[in-house]
């Protein structure tokens, strides 16, 4: 069965019918049936969107709206694909909202944590951000564009934020990374991380790579250059700072 990507469809469930404003440019979509969980998803939200925007310094806000998926199999309509309940994802802008989608807390016990749930939507707040300051392709699992931004930098910094917001995530991939000896090479690392024959490994080299540059040459780095990506002359596979492994 060929594979389907969240490109080919990219709307709401049917079940999602509510929205709730948590201010003029931050929404959460819902189903009826979770609106128990406002006040958790509108905490965490608030924290990662907080985060976020200081961390890249934004001046302007960020317009991010939350499709709370009431259950698995209306993430799964949603992405067009098989996935677990605990997956999230930032497929793209719909009506001027960068979209996060993932899956109640009423319904995912792990999303029920506040503190993890910021970590997660943190990451994903991430993704959004890293393409409007690069000009890069929105993620549709495969880079078709010149000035794209490699997935090893873009997962690997999403992590990176998300771990700092939720650092239990720190502590456990340090502690994978440590069991690790052999490594890919950056070019094996431009498209969807998931696709390696080994994606744990790829997005563990990712993440390590990105943390390692930021404490080594300061945030300020990393964005300066994805503000350079704009100008179509990075080459992500040869810059000094980033680890290289083999």
């Amino acid at each position: 069965m060929q594979k389907r990507y969240l490109s080919e469809r990219f709307e709401k469930s049917p079940t999602i019918t509510e929205t709730f404003s948590v201010a003029d440019h931050l929404r959460i979509s819902y189903a009826d049936r979770d609106v128990p969980a406002l006040p958790l998803i509108r905490e965490s939200f608030l924290r990662a969107y907080a985060y976020v925007k200081d961390w890249f310094d934004c001046r302007d806000d960020i317009a991010v709206d939350l499709w709370v998926a009431p259950t698995q199999a209306d993430l799964e309509y949603m992405t067009c694909m098989r996935c677990e309940e605990t997956f999230f994802c930032a497929p793209g802008i719909r009506d001027g909202m960068n979209v996060i989608l993932f899956v109640s807390p009423l319904r995912c016990r792990m999303n029920a944590d506040p503190d993890r749930l910021a970590g997660i939507l943190a990451h994903e707040i991430t993704h959004h951000v890293v393409r409007d300051i690069s000009r890069a392709t929105v993620f549709s699992m495969k880079r078709k564009e010149k000035r794209d931004v490699p997935m090893w930098l873009e997962e690997g910094l999403c992590q990176f934020i998300d771990s700092e917001v939720y650092p239990p995530l720190r502590q456990i991939r340090a502690g994978k990374i440590a069991g690790i000896t052999k490594w890919y090479d950056r070019e094996e690392l431009w498209d969807d991380l998931s696709s390696c024959d080994d994606a744990d490994r790829a997005y563990l080299q990712a993440y390590k790579e990105v943390r390692t540059f930021v404490e080594t040459n300061g945030k300020e780095e990393i964005i300066r250059l994805l503000y350079l990506n704009r100008t179509h002359c990075m080459n992500w596979n040869d810059l000094p700072g980033f680890d290289t492994f083999t």
